[in-house]
């Protein structure tokens, strides 16, 4: 679950960053961005309020995100893995896999 609380809590920085450079040229956001994780624990805890069994390092990114989360400024929600159209990007994919993968992201070629 580690990785799951790293990665929501660099996204969840640079959504943060995106929307203050969006208000900065007068763009306002109609609602708050959507974080999409597959981590269904990961999500849970979010949510809720258990903060036990984590290193100290994990614990900051934890409620850094469940912060965020508190303050509509994200809102974490449940993908399948096999929707999930970050792994074209991060990890080795069959071309079957890659085929699917870019056309979930509306590439073509």
């Amino acid at each position: 679950m580690e990785a799951e609380y790293v990665a929501a809590s660099q996204t969840s920085a640079e959504i943060i960053g995106i929307v203050e450079l969006l208000k900065e040229i007068s763009v306002q956001m109609q609602s708050c961005t959507t974080l999409h994780e597959n981590g269904q624990a990961a999500i849970a805890q979010i949510k809720g309020e258990d903060t036990s069994g984590r290193e100290k390092h994990i614990d900051v990114r934890y409620k850094f995100v469940k912060d965020i989360a508190k303050k509509d400024l994200v809102t974490v929600q449940y993908c399948e893995s096999k929707k999930m159209r970050a792994d074209i990007l991060t990890k080795t994919v069959p071309a079957p896999r890659l085929s699917e993968l870019r056309g979930l992201m509306m590439l073509s070629g």
